[in-house]
């Protein structure tokens, strides 16, 4: 689940700063696997053309709402939100350019308006850093400690183990992240915990200038840009979050490898071949898919043979049925 864990700010910006200014090669060469380079030089072409793709279909969607059918409009419109949260998942990773800011400048419209990206940025590097799936230690993880489970009323566990499945994930999951990711900011202001103050300002600036482009430019009701943009969009986001780490008694078992078809490898920049991002977290998208082939023995040796063909599997398996329990096992 999305949730915040207090922190010192000198202590994220440290470990920011080491994570996104390291080298991306340094991270290959201690690969026990193989030895991947990369060199962080050269011109990302494939990920700049995917962010003039990215905005411009926005902007085109936005001003040509009305006139476009609404299942159109849905598909369209999802798609191209959820396909931003992966850009802005590669510029938390170091990518198109060397320099952080701008990486973050580049992928920062919160188009989805509820995530400002530097929680994500924040939270994502703690998730790559700690235990993974471990809920006192992991703030992507979606269980949660047998005793939170156990404080929780009947309808609420009801609600989360629904969620696990493939339908809830689509249906309520949004909301579901939505409510705990501002609950959580919320309670720390309440706190009088002013250490994502900043970040909620210039999130709050972000989503009032977006909204006046909406609002005022394209004359679009916000329930429109709600059911059309936001939801789709944050549904599809948490298809490729289902599933993507289980829990097991040895870590390197519990982060799937996915192969899926085009549309959902582009869509989520083949971060559905998930192992192989953990594993070599600065790699770009586009050279994800030649290592995963490269190495796909050793990796589904290393976890497990913990893989899925593509979206449409899991969908089927799960469709209605929670893949695992809320609460964790450990």
């Amino acid at each position: 689940m999305l949730y915040i864990k207090t922190s010192t700010k000198q202590g994220i910006e440290n470990n920011l700063d080491s994570h996104c200014n390291q080298d991306v090669s340094t991270f290959m060469k201690s690969s026990p696997l193989r030895d991947v380079t990369f060199d962080s030089a050269k011109i990302e072409w494939p990920t700049w053309l995917l962010l003039v793709a990215s905005y411009g279909s926005w902007i085109t969607l936005t001003l040509n709402w009305a006139a476009i059918p609404g299942w159109i409009l849905w598909l369209l419109a999802g798609y191209t939100v959820a396909l931003h949260s992966s850009l802005q998942h590669e510029a938390i990773h170091g990518h198109p350019t060397r320099n952080t800011r701008l990486n973050l400048a580049l992928a920062w419209p919160p188009l989805a308006l509820w995530l400002p990206i530097e929680l994500y940025l924040e939270n994502h590097m703690r998730h790559h850093r700690n235990e993974l799936t471990n809920p006192e230690s992991d703030p992507e993880s979606f269980f949660l400690s047998r005793e939170r489970w156990q404080r929780l009323r009947p309808w609420q566990q009801s609600l989360l183990i629904a969620n696990n499945s493939f339908v809830g994930r689509i249906l309520i999951g949004p909301w579901l992240a939505i409510g705990q990711q501002w609950r959580a900011e919320f309670a720390l202001l309440r706190a009088g915990n002013l250490v994502h103050a900043g970040i909620l300002a210039r999130h709050a600036a972000s989503v009032a200038l977006l909204l006046f482009w909406l609002l005022a430019i394209c004359d679009m009701p916000l329930h429109v840009y709600l059911l059309a943009f936001v939801w789709p969009g944050t549904s599809l986001m948490l298809v490729r979050s289902f599933l993507e780490h289980r829990y097991d008694p040895e870590e390197t078992r519990r982060t799937v490898l996915v192969d899926g078809c085009p549309l959902t490898r582009l869509l989520f920049l083949n971060n559905n071949y998930h192992w192989i991002h953990h594993y070599y977290p600065g790699l770009p998208w586009y050279r994800i898919p030649t290592v995963a082939r490269q190495q796909r023995d050793e990796v589904l040796a290393r976890n497990g043979n913990y893989t899925y063909s593509g979206y449409w599997s899991i969908a089927w398996q799960y469709l209605l049925k929670p893949w695992t329990h809320p609460a964790y096992p450990s």
